[in-house]
């Protein structure tokens, strides 16, 4: 039996729950993973509720949401990013998300293609983006989707 992940745009208000339940599953396997977890963890359904009600109507990112069976499964947001003095745009993933019991079953694959076919849309010559270095899973996934080690990122706390 093949999954139908169907990717479609977020619909607010309408998605707030359920990009909130993905968002907070994620939150808190990121904070478990992170050999630097946040100081003060924003791993509340609050919070992202709070975070998801904020997007307004016109923001110009790309945000999407994977849905199986009318349920949200997954999301991504991809921003632009432009250097117009050398002529130069590109795609930055800002987040991807799956709602753990959906990882591994092909949901970050298809968010990522289609973050990747908007951004081309939008004139971009490449696609960036960041995460976790103990986070094996995402590696895996970014390597197979032919993503390569560009940079390191690194946090200092005070």
């Amino acid at each position: 039996m093949s999954l139908e992940i169907q990717i479609r745009p977020y619909r607010l208000p309408d998605d707030i729950e359920g990009l909130s339940r993905v968002w907070f599953d994620s939150a808190v396997y990121h904070e478990a993973i992170d050999d630097l977890p946040p100081l003060r963890s924003e791993a509340s359904m609050d919070y992202a509720r709070k975070r998801f009600g904020r997007i307004a109507p016109d923001d110009p990112r790309g945000l999407f949401v994977a849905e199986v069976g009318g349920e949200v499964v997954g999301h991504v947001e991809v921003r632009m990013r432009r250097d117009d003095d050398i002529d130069y745009v590109d795609g930055y993933v800002e987040e991807l998300a799956v709602a753990a019991a959906w990882r591994g079953r092909g949901v970050g694959t298809a968010l990522m293609a289609h973050a990747e076919q908007w951004a081309r849309g939008k004139g971009a010559l490449s696609i960036g983006l960041d995460h976790l270095h103990t986070n094996a899973g995402a590696q895996r996934l970014y390597e197979r989707l032919g993503y390569r080690l560009r940079g390191i990122q690194r946090a200092k706390r005070f």
